[in-house]
């Protein structure tokens, strides 16, 4: 089992249309609710559900885990596109 960090928080960045954001997240979070949360930051507000999170190798991050079971780190860069997955 992995180690997990409890209630420590730390700060990502999040890319989308070519502007960084940085963005608070918790371990324990969804990744749903970051993806909620950095659509918030950039004010989208259409087809939320769409969208995911991508590494910068280009790997979708799994919206069904948490911050710390996708192994998230502080200070990485995250690309907020739609969802290779759940797109049409």
């Amino acid at each position: 089992m992995s180690s997990v960090i409890v209630g420590k928080k730390f700060k990502v960045d999040i890319v989308y249309n070519g502007v960084t954001k940085p963005l608070s997240v918790e371990p324990h979070e969804q990744v749903t609710a970051v993806v909620q949360q950095a659509a918030h930051l950039f004010g989208v507000t259409q087809n939320v559900h769409l969208l995911a999170l991508f590494r910068t190798d280009g790997t979708e991050i799994a919206v069904n885990q948490s911050v710390a079971e996708t192994g998230i780190r502080p200070d990485e860069l995250l690309a907020l596109r739609p969802s290779a997955v759940r797109g049409g």
